[in-house]
């Protein structure tokens, strides 16, 4: 069968003979849809009245999974034209990325991923992001010369991209895009390199001893550089700087945060003792419990937990907002938290000493201290809240 998304990738309506192999399986000829394969996604679209639910390569065959039940015949196959334009645009910026990393830095392709959002290239050695900025100018140099993307069959010169070896096959497809790139492949491409419009290497990450490149191609990547160009002008107003300045003006705020942090986290440390002296204390099955309410940011909670416990020879509550720390002399700190747990909800846990989580919802210290003074239920286990 004809694989058209190969020879005409921009053929979006076409009339087909289906085969059904089932009721909502078909085959058709020619083949108008690409399938999951090569690391790229299907296409999508409708065939007759049903909608296309997946494209696979089964046995040899490439095999439609339809929404609906649809018999064998002619029927009029419809491509999503934007899914179709945005996968084959990625994957053309991926063989012109890869072939010129290969070419001008050395660099080889080993894993390939189309996404919708965002694709992604694997090489096996490291990309400091200069070479990855002049790999991203290079490739736009390859856009704007409006190559051919051309599709040659059964070229025995060829290798494959990944694994480097004499490709085996009865039908050899390969995409060659002038001096730049030629390498076998099943995807769909675009005609010509100017009908991809714009590349951005939009990100680098570590990947064992190799990086991820991720990159964006066409409208999407138009979109992308909309949005940065967005968030960086009012950077700009908010900073009154340029956009050259602004790492250095964020370094600067940023160095100054963490410096007032540390200064207030000094003075909520010299708070602590009178936190600790002025905490509610109640009676709780024999044992003595202070009890601290939103006097301190969460991170201090425990710290101060543990000081109460200390001063009282009993437990200390620290609750701040919905999250909460409990210390215990007296082997009481995850029954306490299991009590408020029972009374409203939440989530945590910990040991009899120590422990800790979130609460379902915001309590007043006067709302703990009656859920912990409430008598337990013989019957159930369960902690009674008091009325009020």
């Amino acid at each position: 069968m004809e694989r058209l998304y190969w020879t005409e990738p921009t053929r979006f309506e076409l009339e087909v003979d289906v085969t059904a192999l089932t009721d909502r399986r078909i085959t058709i000829d020619p083949i108008l849809f690409h399938p999951e394969e090569g690391g790229q996604p299907a296409d999508t679209g409708q065939v007759g009245d049903a909608t296309v639910m997946g494209v696979h390569l089964v046995n040899g065959q490439i095999v439609l999974s339809l929404d609906k039940p649809l018999g064998s015949g002619k029927h009029l196959a419809r491509l999503d034209r934007k899914h179709r334009l945005h996968t084959a645009s990625q994957h053309s910026a991926q063989h012109i990325l890869s072939g010129l990393a290969d070419t001008r830095f050395n660099l080889k392709t080993v894993g390939v991923h189309i996404g919708l959002e965002r694709s992604t290239i694997d090489f096996e050695t490291t990309v400091d992001w200069s070479s990855a900025q002049t790999l991203e100018s290079c490739a736009m140099e390859v856009v704007m010369e409006n190559l051919v993307i051309e599709t040659v069959f059964n070229d025995t010169a060829v290798r494959s991209r990944f694994d480097l070896k004499h490709i085996d096959s009865e039908l050899i497809r390969v995409v060659k895009i002038g001096q730049y790139d030629a390498s076998a492949c099943c995807g769909a491409h675009v005609h010509r390199t100017g009908d991809i419009g714009i590349i951005r290497v939009v990100d680098l990450e570590t990947r064992k001893q190799g990086t991820r490149l991720s990159f964006i191609a066409g409208p999407k990547a138009l979109a992308f550089s909309q949005t940065e160009t967005s968030v960086l002008r009012s950077l700009r107003q908010l900073s009154h700087c340029a956009t050259e300045e602004l790492p250095g003006m964020l370094q600067k705020q940023w160095d100054r945060s963490a410096a007032l942090s540390k200064a207030v986290d000094g003075l909520y440390d010299q708070m602590l003792p009178t936190l600790v002296n002025t905490a509610v204390v109640v009676e709780t099955e024999g044992s003595k419990t202070g009890i601290q309410v939103n006097t301190l940011p969460g991170k201090l909670s425990g710290k101060l937990a543990a000081l109460m416990a200390d001063h009282v020879q009993g437990s200390g509550v620290v609750v701040s907002d919905t999250s909460i720390c409990i210390h215990s002399k007296t082997m009481m700190a995850k029954e306490l938290l299991q009590r408020l747990h029972d009374a409203v909800g939440g989530r945590g846990g910990g040991s009899p000493h120590a422990a800790s989580g979130m609460l379902a919802e915001v309590l007043t210290r006067e709302q703990i201290v009656s859920i912990l003074q409430a008598p337990k239920n013989r019957h159930s286990g369960s902690w009674l809240k008091t009325e009020g």
